[in-house]
């Protein structure tokens, strides 16, 4: 089979887009959007891997760095730290947004619809562009939360008692040894969650396939995130797989760079597929 991916930069009103799309042969082929968590970026870890196994199964996909992530097309270290202090769960919504109604750039056909599918973090903007698109009747055909979170609730009273006084949290980044400024913006946002950002609500007002997946040895993400986001999409009337992969770490045992894949990625890989065929044969 003959591999076809592009690098494609994409111009947003707010902001640059760099995306890698791994194209099937097929322009029928399902796409899958693929959203990274926290600090995450498009050939983090095991995400290029995870692109190769969906190709193998005739699935295209794109992921992609988010606007305001901080890192460089083909860097893996932060050096636009005053993008990244700017960064927000509206902005992330605004680039997974421009992606969707760019879809053509991929060679989607206009009346095709697409998978969305998000790790840890990237679930918070993805359930809001769904709900955002279904709003514009531009309903996708379903949503894959991998390792998500289901709230940003997610900081200590200490830190959002300092993120507030200073108006920057320099959150420490362990891989690279950077302390990373989250802004006032995002602060704002984390802070009213359970209003402007509640997956809940946001949940109940759109209806889709779900297929969410966790690890049973997740470091970074408590499964009980997985269990509330299964219920809540069952809740709103969806049909839901919930997979639970076992002694699968936050990223599926493996980490970046990459070295090798492992039985629990295979598995996630091997999950995602076969679910997203059967969405297809159940919709076409």
């Amino acid at each position: 089979m003959k591999k076809m991916i592009n690098k494609i930069k994409l111009e947003l009103p707010h902001g640059l887009v760099v995306c890698q799309h791994y194209q099937a042969q097929s322009a029928e082929s399902p796409l899958v959007i693929i959203s990274n968590g926290s600090n995450g970026f498009y050939n983090y870890g095991m995400f290029p891997s995870l692109q190769e196994g969906l190709l193998k199964q005739e699935i295209s996909s794109v992921t992609y760095n988010f606007s305001h992530g901080g890192v460089e097309d083909g860097l893996d270290s932060f050096t636009q730290l005053d993008l990244y202090e700017k960064n927000s769960m509206r902005l992330e919504v605004e680039d997974l947004y421009g992606i969707v109604k760019n879809k053509h750039i991929f060679n989607v056909p206009d009346n095709k619809e697409i998978f969305l599918m998000a790790h840890s973090l990237g679930g918070v903007p993805t359930i809001f562009t769904a709900q955002r698109l279904a709003k514009e009747d531009s309903e996708i055909k379903g949503v894959i939360l991998v390792a998500s979170v289901s709230t940003l609730n997610l900081y200590s009273k200490e830190i959002m008692e300092n993120w507030e006084r200073e108006g920057v949290w320099l959150m420490k980044n362990n891989r690279t040894n950077q302390m990373l400024p989250r802004g006032s913006e995002f602060l704002s946002e984390v802070k009213n969650a359970d209003k402007d950002w509640n997956m809940q609500n946001a949940m109940s007002e759109f209806k889709t396939n779900y297929l969410i997946v966790n690890g049973d040895k997740d470091e970074s993400v408590n499964p009980q995130h997985s269990i509330d986001l299964v219920e809540w999409a069952k809740n709103a009337g969806n049909k839901v797989e919930h997979i639970v992969i076992e002694n699968a770490s936050h990223t599926f045992n493996t980490k970046h760079p990459f070295e090798t894949s492992t039985p629990e990625l295979k598995q996630l890989i091997k999950s995602i597929s076969h679910w997203v065929h059967e969405v297809e044969k159940e919709t076409t």
